[in-house]
């Protein structure tokens, strides 16, 4: 299972997976990624048996994301719960857990999951970065269900709520309100 692209998979020589890399990565990091996991130094297996023994709401988040990116989504949950469970419920690391588990849904296109979980953080986190996170993602929910009003006033909204968010953001936003608002033409062998 590859969750995104790209996505490399270190395999032993005996041809079962070491560990994977999702995403673009510098050089130089992969490089030394790859050369770690040749060692067992920073692999699923090797974070899990130093979790063992200790609660690191950190090291719970490496395995969490492991798992979400090796395609095994029920372990991810449950290391997302671990790492809210492990801490105060309103902190910084449960509101990027919880945002990675409304993730999950999106991603799987279970969308009323996606926006009532994506509501909930924005309601429990205000004046967060996990909120803004959160309302933004609301937009693209509604822009993934083809629902454009709804999606264009969710992102009208984050951009009216966050006025002090990134340049980069905003300009993004921007342009998806402007394509959702002004879609290109079908091309003609599309048209029916």
């Amino acid at each position: 299972c590859v969750s995104g692209y790209p996505t490399l998979v270190m395999l032993g020589t005996d041809g079962k997976e070491i560990d994977r890399v999702p995403g673009f990565m510098p050089t130089d990091e992969f490089i030394q990624t790859f050369r770690d996991y040749g060692k067992g130094i920073g692999t699923l297996s090797s974070l899990i048996a130093r979790a063992a023994d200790t609660v690191d709401r950190n090291l719970y988040m490496q395995i969490a994301e492991k798992y979400k990116y090796g395609c095994d989504k029920a372990a991810a949950v449950d290391w997302y719960n671990k790492v809210i469970t492990a801490g105060k419920p309103k902190d910084s690391l449960s509101g990027v857990s919880k945002l990675e588990l409304a993730d999950m849904y999106r991603r799987s296109k279970k969308y009323d999951s996606a926006l009532l979980a994506y509501q909930k953080i924005s309601q429990d986190f205000k004046k967060t970065s996990s909120a803004s996170d959160a309302d933004w993602y609301v937009g693209d929910v509604y822009r993934r269900m083809k629902d454009t009003t709804r999606a264009i006033a969710a992102f009208e909204n984050w951009m009216t709520k966050y006025p002090k968010a990134d340049t980069s953001e905003v300009s993004y936003t921007k342009g998806v309100i402007d394509k959702l608002k002004n879609p290109p033409a079908p091309k003609p062998e599309e048209k029916k």
